[in-house]
């Protein structure tokens, strides 16, 4: 049975280690991440082209217009999206794609994408989720505050994935090996159809 490229959608709440994973399965299996555009600025330490694509709003809406961006939406006041150019052409030469994004950005990507995977990644409970996001210092006390608000929300779409994935504190890698099992599966699951954007 011949394998055919995916795209995998993984999302989860803040601070659930999506970067962590994402970073670990390129190592691995070459998987593409599909690099995200925004409109906010660079946080100390981000790289233009490999953390964001960052851009000016006049750029973004203009690539809006332009019909270049595979999904969009404004994101806490800033605008984030995935343009085709990180898909396509990538699937096209057979190699899967890797998507991070949030709950909202989970709902668009499954308008947006057929026979797609959604993995969506979390920790072992609430608890442990609130203090991964407290304890990694990048948010300001609005931003916080905002996550916490949102993690409800986040838990409440685990029924519309395909897979749950727990990363437990310090086992990053049994993570990884579990997405690393599903994508090898799903690549060659006959019933899946061919992953592609239809919007």
């Amino acid at each position: 049975m011949s394998a055919k490229p995916l795209v995998i959608v993984l999302h989860g709440p803040s601070g659930v280690g999506k970067d962590s994973v994402i970073d670990r399965l390129r190592e691995r299996l070459g998987i593409h991440r599909a690099t995200s555009s925004t409109t906010r600025p660079p946080r100390p330490g981000e790289i233009d082209g490999v953390h964001y694509h960052f851009l000016t709003e006049p750029e973004f809406r203009r690539k809006i217009e332009a019909g270049e961006f595979a999904e969009w939406a404004d994101v806490y006041g800033d605008l984030k999206g995935v343009e085709r150019r990180e898909i396509e052409p990538f699937l096209a030469s057979g190699q899967d794609v890797i998507i991070r994004t949030d709950v909202q950005g989970a709902r668009t990507w499954r308008r947006k994408l057929e026979g797609a995977v959604f993995i969506f990644l979390t920790a072992e409970d609430r608890e442990v989720l609130r203090a991964r996001l407290a304890a990694r210092g990048s948010e300001d006390p609005e931003s916080l505050a905002r996550r916490l608000a949102a993690l409800e929300e986040e838990l409440a779409d685990i029924p519309n994935n395909d897979y749950v994935v727990i990363n437990r504190h310090g086992r990053l890698e049994e993570a990884v090996d579990e997405i690393a099992g599903i994508i090898a599966r799903e690549r060659c699951n006959p019933d899946r159809p061919p992953a592609r954007l239809i919007a």
